[in-house]
């Protein structure tokens, strides 16, 4: 089945035919996107645990928090993981560069 994952990796760009400068800028960009997915996550995940200790949040309040949290950790780690698979695409195709160079 496909899912968020694949369209986000079918679109990965062709990474042979860019600049070092702009793989390596690739590669970072991604990184930092899979980052920040993490750290939402991470977030979310406290944001939950501190709502529940919460005396005034209502069962409204928390029906619609958790329907939001579930659309975003139903998404999130897929989209993280084509981004890190976008970046180890640009660090691979640097790497071979940087192999051809040296022979």
């Amino acid at each position: 089945m496909r899912d968020i994952y694949h369209q986000l990796v079918k679109s990965t760009p062709d990474f042979k035919h860019f600049s070092d400068q702009d793989l390596a800028e690739s590669s970072d960009l991604y990184a930092a996107g899979a980052f920040a997915i993490n750290s939402a996550l991470t977030l979310i995940g406290n944001l939950a645990f501190d709502a529940t200790n919460a005396e005034d949040y209502s069962d409204e309040d928390a029906r619609r928090d958790l329907v939001l949290i579930s659309h975003a950790l139903r998404h999130l780690p897929r989209m993280a993981q084509a981004l890190n698979q976008n970046s180890d695409a640009a660090d691979y195709v640097r790497t071979q560069r940087d192999k051809g160079k040296k022979s």
